[in-house]
Order: C-alpha cells, then sequence, then structure tokens
C-alpha cells in the first residue's frame, strides 16, 4: 500500500483532474488499474515512460523520495538498478521490517 500511496501523492501533483485523467488512461490504454500496480511496477514504469517520455524520470525520482521519508529506507541512487529495482529492493525491505516486528 505504501508504494501505490507515493505513486497517488506524486501524481497529484498534476492536479487532482490530471492524477485521474491518468489513471484513467493507464486503465483504458494499457489495462493497468489503479490497485494492479503495486503488483505490476514494470508495466506501470513503462506507461509512464510512454506517457511522460523522458519527464517520467522525474515523477519516478519523486516517487522514491516519498518512499525514503516515509519510510528511512535509503534507495541506491547512483546505481544501475532502473526504478523498478529499487522499488522491488524497498518492498523486500518492508517486507523484512514488518515480519521482524
Amino acid at each position: 500500500m505504501i508504494i501505490l500511496e507515493a505513486i497517488d501523492e506524486t501524481l497529484s501533483i498534476l492536479g487532482e483532474k490530471g492524477k485521474e485523467a491518468i489513471y484513467y488512461f493507464f486503465e483504458r490504454e494499457y489495462l493497468l488499474e489503479k490497485q494492479d500496480i503495486p503488483s505490476n511496477l514494470r508495466k506501470f514504469h513503462d506507461c509512464l515512460q510512454k506517457v511522460f517520455g523522458i519527464g517520467a524520470n522525474v515523477l519516478e525520482r519523486h516517487i522514491l523520495n516519498i518512499l525514503k521519508n516515509r519510510t528511512g529506507i535509503e534507495t541506491e541512487t547512483d546505481s544501475e538498478m532502473d526504478f523498478v529495482e529499487k522499488l522491488e529492493n524497498l518492498r523486500i525491505i518492508i517486507r523484512k521490517r514488518i515480519s521482524m516486528a
């Protein structure tokens, strides 16, 4: 859920109507519903790239920053990992923390 919340907050930069339009477009054109994004991160990344081009990188960095701020988990910003790999790593770390609590 935290990943979807970070995505939702990031897309809010576009305004409420803009965010709704993006979710609708992803669902209509790419068959990617909002609630399915966390389990389809690669598809989400591809959709962002198709819609925003190079601008998708700004949105992806913002998503990662929100997650970093909320979880206190540092992401590998200088690594060779792409956006999806960074999110998957964060998901693993979050799950481990939850299971240890």
